[in-house]
């Protein structure tokens, strides 16, 4: 598949999920939570979707509200017309956030140290 085509995809994809998990979902355990990426197969046949919610949150149980929301999403993904065959979606807690926060600890700790070294 050209890398191109599946970037948009990805892209179009991105907006179609975003909107039906803030706007069409009404489930408690979604409040705040935001699709970050959408990665596709090259074949097209799966998408991983990664998701970020709010650090008190129970990241597990939301990726068992979306898993469970899935039907409705691909459903939402075939109004859309972008796609023949919809993938199987696969939901994935996005770490990105948690991995920054726990990098900027260690960098404020070593420039402590240094600060106190001085």
């Amino acid at each position: 598949m050209n890398v191109i085509r599946k970037k948009r995809i990805e892209k179009e994809l991105l907006k179609i999920i975003s909107s039906t998990v803030e706007f069409k979902l009404r489930d408690k355990y979604l409040n705040m939570v935001t699709i970050t990426q959408v990665i596709i197969s090259t074949d097209i046949l799966y998408a991983k979707i990664y998701f970020n919610s709010p650090p008190n949150r129970n990241h597990d149980k939301i990726k068992e509200v979306l898993t469970k929301s899935s039907g409705f999403i691909k459903k939402e993904i075939a109004k859309a017309k972008i796609l023949r065959a919809i993938p199987e979606l696969t939901f994935i807690y996005d770490e990105t956030e948690d991995n920054v926060k726990k990098l900027d600890e260690i960098f404020e700790k070593i420039h402590n140290e240094k600060r106190d070294e001085i």
